[in-house]
């Protein structure tokens, strides 16, 4: 019984050597992700952050550029990205993804002072229309892969800013991102409408190829443990107050929008 016990504490010991190795990084994507002053905050940022406490890890969050983040998530092993889109890309590129953490309608908003009408994708190549997307950003290679005219930029606040002054036709974006964005960038939600939903995205925690599998585990663990909890719920219930929107959580969608 002894030389069993020995062995169990050492396996778990080894995990958490592991995990401990774990590179986490996250960009600028209010609301599940964002500086608030200094302060690394937002819906997914709780739940990395709750999950980093309950397995006892001493893991600080880096904060970086999403297109910086990607390239190092695809070049080195044990490294965690989030809050990412589950793309088929990313799962060729050897990506394994936990969650969902949060499902989105992905919109293209326009100006409000445009009447153009978009009923498909087809209307938006018949029209010439350019779109504003973030570098490195599912959506970005979503409309690049389908010949459109993509225009990319660092983060979100620029695309936002240059949809107002009319330097591109549509924003991809997401609807309950688009709303906390436009605040940041002093723009009123009145001055932009949408155009057209073309997609519901689940997004989650991405690590990448190389990882080592008890890392993961470990995070998988740890994650259906907190299912178990209310504290999901409670998190829904907080940002809904921040973000004064109808927030709830789903086991196999994540938070959405009700």
């Amino acid at each position: 019984m002894a030389i069993k016990r020995f062995i169990l504490i050492f396996l778990l010991s080894f995990s958490t050597l592991f995990s401990q190795e774990l590179r986490i990084i996250t960009n600028e994507e209010p609301p599940t992700n964002y500086k608030e002053n200094t302060e690394i905050v937002g819906i997914t940022v709780d739940v990395v952050k709750e999950l980093i406490k309950v397995q006892n890890l001493d893991t600080k969050i880096e904060f970086m550029t999403w297109a910086r983040a990607y390239n190092i998530g695809k070049t080195n092993k044990n490294i965690a990205l989030f809050t990412a889109g589950k793309t088929y890309q990313r799962i060729e590129e050897g990506f394994k993804f936990l969650g969902p953490i949060i499902t989105k309608n992905a919109v293209l908003y326009k100006r409000a002072n445009n009447d153009i009408e978009i009923n498909s994708l087809l209307d938006i190549s018949k029209n010439k229309l350019k779109i504003g997307a973030m570098r490195g950003d599912w959506r970005a290679d979503f409309f690049r892969k389908k010949g459109f005219d993509v225009q990319e930029v660092s983060n979100h606040e620029q695309n936002i800013r240059k949809l107002n002054m009319g330097r591109f036709d549509l924003w991809a974006i997401s609807e309950i991102e688009a709303q906390f964005i436009a605040q940041k960038a002093d723009i009123k939600m009145s001055q932009i409408k949408v155009a057209y939903a073309f997609k519901e995205i689940s997004s989650f925690i991405m690590f990448s190829k190389g990882t080592s599998k008890q890392t993961i585990r470990a995070w998988e663990k740890a994650y259906k443990d907190l299912q178990k909890t209310d504290f999901f719920h409670k998190t829904a219930r907080k940002w809904s107050r921040i973000l004064n929107i109808n927030l709830v959580y789903d086991r196999n969608k994540g938070f959405l929008i009700k």
